[in-house]
């Protein structure tokens, strides 16, 4: 079954079939993609992949890889391993041989490829222990073992922790574009320190065996195992996904749109569940959703800044906080759907702003408590007034620096609002699935934000705001649709 180049509703159908992880890569066979929309099955009989990342080489063996993407251009090629590490930077090896039963082997220049989806390989080399969770300012996300013999820090009034065993969390935030940041640690007593490391880097083995020294002003996340004494770490920022889940749309020039998960939809119950919600949340609705694919984390400034680049559109502004990684705010409910628009034309998909429900469904992840991970506040799980992150109550953070939920999703709770389709409505009982057309007084928004307090960031919490209005604690995030039949 050829599909062509956006294969992705296709492999959907299987997906939904068929109960085993990687399922797209079918018969054992690996499926490689180029740039001109030829698709290939085989073998790609490669020993190792090795990406060239901004701290070191990272070499992942063959039986290890889920899913290669190359970005081509100005973009870094990414990597996903069958375990949930993700890395980017630039793929070393610039020709691969496929290995075909009934055609000649053939030789591919790494130039003309746009992504490997590689069969699921019973066989797999043993891993190295890698107890602590790594996540770097670019986005990579891998596990790895802190080597690190100490970690001096100087804190507030004199404070240290030198002793990597002590550390539970450590949150850096990059200060400016240049080597300046700030650390926060999370002892496993409780204590938090800020300051900086006395250390210019910290060194650590990936869990294919690679020394990396990653420097402080690179790092966003480092959650290490108390102790390393094989009691799992608080926090898991590793997440098992299927490749075929993850799905990354190609523009018409080659580079890359925002990264999605598919979801499976089905049935669930949005709103009030514990019954001391808002007036808004109730009744509880049973909702019944089809698939549909949305943003792994809000829509950053880097991806929106692109689109204004491209179509001339009002640059919003950041706050003084900086652009990147940062989700976008200052954007109107108008401003998103002119985005989801252009996302739309670029990839010839179906992009758009979630439903009302659709956004809840997500954001539960499965969950009928409170919040995603329970019916209590925690701490460092979101960035709210009241959440205990670096930022809280003064700005946004960059996406994924907080634990996603289980569906895989980074900050559904806390960090900006986020737009939805739907025009505002007092309760459920008027609500239907057309609730987003037409013209509308407010549009609801949904997540809570950097400077509500955590009662506010509940997945049934719901907000509304004008179409028209801009803020500086209000993004979105988008869903694509998928093809089913």
């Amino acid at each position: 079954m050829t599909c062509g180049r956006r294969r992705y509703g296709c492999l959907l159908l299987f997906l939904f079939a068929l109960p085993p992880l990687y399922a797209a890569a079918g018969n054992g066979y690996d499926v490689v993609t180029l740039n001109n929309g030829d698709i290939y099955n085989g073998t790609v009989a490669q020993a190792h992949f090795t990406l060239v990342t901004r701290y070191g080489e990272v070499p992942v063996p063959y039986a290890q890889m889920a899913l290669l993407i190359m970005g081509g251009g100005e973009q870094p090629d990414r990597i996903l391993t069958r375990r949930g590490d993700r890395f980017s930077g630039r793929l070393k090896e610039r020709e691969l041989t496929m290995l075909r039963v009934l055609d000649p082997t053939l030789p591919v220049a790494v130039e003309d490829v746009a992504e490997i989806l590689f069969a699921d390989r019973k066989l797999r080399p043993r891993l190295f222990k890698t107890p602590d969770a790594v996540i770097t300012q670019d986005g990579d996300h891998f596990a790895a073992r802190v080597i690190s013999e100490a970690l001096p820090m100087t804190g507030h009034a004199g404070a240290r922790l030198t002793n990597p065993s002590g550390i539970h969390l450590l949150d850096v935030i990059s200060l400016d574009e240049g080597e300046d940041y700030l650390a926060q640690i999370t002892a496993n007593d409780g204590q938090v320190i800020q300051g900086k490391f006395a250390l210019e880097q910290v060194a650590v083995t990936t869990g294919f065996g690679a020394a990396l020294n990653i420097p402080f002003a690179q790092l966003s996340q480092l959650a290490l195992r108390v102790n390393h004494s094989g009691k799992p770490p608080a926090f898991r920022f590793l997440q098992r996904l299927n490749p075929v889940d993850l799905l990354q749309d190609r523009m018409r020039d080659g580079s890359l749109g925002p990264q999605l998960l598919a979801l499976r939809g089905g049935t669930y119950t949005r709103g009030d569940l514990q019954g001391d919600g808002d007036a808004d949340e109730r009744p509880p609705q049973q909702v019944q959703l089809q698939p549909f694919a949305i943003g792994v984390h809000e829509v950053t400034f880097d991806e929106y800044d692109r689109f204004c680049a491209d179509t001339g559109h009002r640059k919003p502004d950041d706050q003084g906080w900086g652009r990147g990684s940062r989700p976008v705010v200052n954007v109107s409910w108008e401003d998103a759907n002119a985005y989801a628009a252009w996302l739309s034309r670029r990839t010839e998909q179906r992009y758009r702003l979630p439903s009302d429900a659709e956004w809840e469904y997500a954001a539960r992840a499965g969950s009928g408590s409170r919040f995603w991970w329970g019916d209590d506040p925690q701490p460092h799980r979101a960035n709210c007034a009241d959440c205990g992150s670096l930022w809280d109550g003064e700005k946004s953070a960059p996406v994924g620096r907080f634990p996603p939920n289980p569906f895989g999703l980074h900050d559904t709770a806390g960090n900006v609002f986020e737009w939805v389709a739907d025009c505002w409505q007092e309760s459920f009982v008027a609500v239907s699935s057309a609730a987003g057309e037409g013209a509308c007084g407010k549009r609801v928004i949904r997540g809570g934000a950097w400077s509500f307090p955590a009662r506010e960031i509940r997945s049934a919490n719901r907000w509304r705001d004008f179409p028209t209005r801009r803020s500086d604690d209000t993004g979105f995030r988008l869903v694509r649709e998928l093809v089913t039949d």
